[in-house]
């Protein structure tokens, strides 16, 4: 395979790639030592080389426990929504019974909606704790005790920790979303590092190692060939077990077909930023790919692709197929 990068997915197979032909040029070349010029007037040899290949492989992998992180705090957050808005309801349920015709009735908050943001989903239920605090220290109604507590038995103390504790969750998400942006921009300048080096090779190759006509035509390319794109394939993939995505996929039909990628990422969108190559097959192979990758914790969900890989390095992707770990139940109250 002699593909290239094709996006910013095959950066590992791509120094792979380098990495083996750089092995057999030193074996050429020795005992003469093979390094390359940077423009920064640096030189870097294979070994360092592969530090920079395992460096840049570590941060992808960072990057996607990062999205984790913020996909399972999102979770967290929308059911935390979920049981507030029953919350919230039960309360207006209340007041809409027993309150009608008094200024507390006037006063009642519309619900918000669950897709709401941070601030217009949490008005309401700031209105809902004041409000209910103010019932709570006015005359009681036919029908109704004070304090008043819900059908569930949530006090107006229990419903207030848990908008603040709401608050603190979307609090805890955006520190997560940083930490995504921190590890994407490591992971972004190893790349560009690794990139350099590998456009200084094979500006390098060419001269160095004139003698030896077949690694000079052998080169590896940091861009595919112009030419054909190969059709997509169909795929589908489900849940097998408790923390695996199990994906099939139908054959292609491409004559210089080279292999199938399984390529995904953490969260709810496919993203060609930040999607990783998973594993490979090649033609005449079973059909499928069996992974855990990124359900290592209930409620995570990954976006996976199938790419058919022409020996050009031209490629396409299938449909985005999406699997999710289910979350943990919640205990059932006492």
């Amino acid at each position: 395979m002699n593909t290239g990068i094709g996006n910013l997915t095959t950066y590992i197979p791509t120094a792979d790639l380098f990495l083996s032909h750089w092995s057999q040029c030193l074996l050429a070349y020795a005992p003469k030592i093979l390094s390359v010029r940077l423009p920064d007037n640096t030189t870097v040899t294979r070994a360092q080389f592969v530090s920079v290949r395992d460096a840049l492989q570590a941060q992808q992998i960072t990057v996607q426990a990062r999205l984790t992180d913020q996909y399972i705090a999102r979770g967290a957050i929308e059911i935390q929504k979920a049981a507030l808005l029953v919350q919230f309801n039960l309360f207006t349920s209340l007041v809409d019974g027993y309150f009608q015709n008094t200024d507390f009735f006037a006063a009642r908050p519309l619900a918000p909606s669950q897709g709401f943001g941070q601030l217009t989903f949490s008005s309401p239920l700031f209105d809902a704790m004041s409000l209910w605090e103010k019932i709570n220290a006015g005359p009681a109604p036919a029908g109704v005790t004070l304090p008043l507590v819900l059908a569930d038995g949530t006090t107006k103390g229990a419903f207030a920790s848990a908008v603040s504790a709401l608050q603190f969750a979307y609090t805890h998400e955006r520190d997560m979303a940083q930490n995504v942006t921190l590890a994407r921009s490591a992971r972004n300048r190893i790349q560009d590092r690794a990139y350099d080096i590998m456009k200084a090779y094979r500006e390098s190759v060419p001269g160095i190692m004139a003698n030896f006509p077949d690694l000079v035509e052998t080169l590896p390319r940091l861009t595919p060939l112009p030419g054909h794109t190969p059709a997509a394939v169909n795929a589908s993939a489900v849940l097998e077990g408790t923390n695996q995505s199990k994906v099939v996929y139908d054959a292609s039909s491409e004559a210089t077909l080279e292999s199938y990628q399984l390529r995904g990422n953490v969260g709810d969108e496919y993203s060609d930023e930040d999607a990783i190559v998973i594993a490979t097959n090649v033609p005449g192979t079973a059909r499928e790919f069996v992974t855990p990758f990124g359900l290592n914790q209930p409620g995570a969900k990954v976006a996976l692709k199938v790419y058919v890989i022409l020996t050009s390095g031209n490629e396409a992707g299938s449909g985005v197929m999406f699997v999710e770990r289910p979350a943990q139940a919640l205990p059932l109250a006492a």
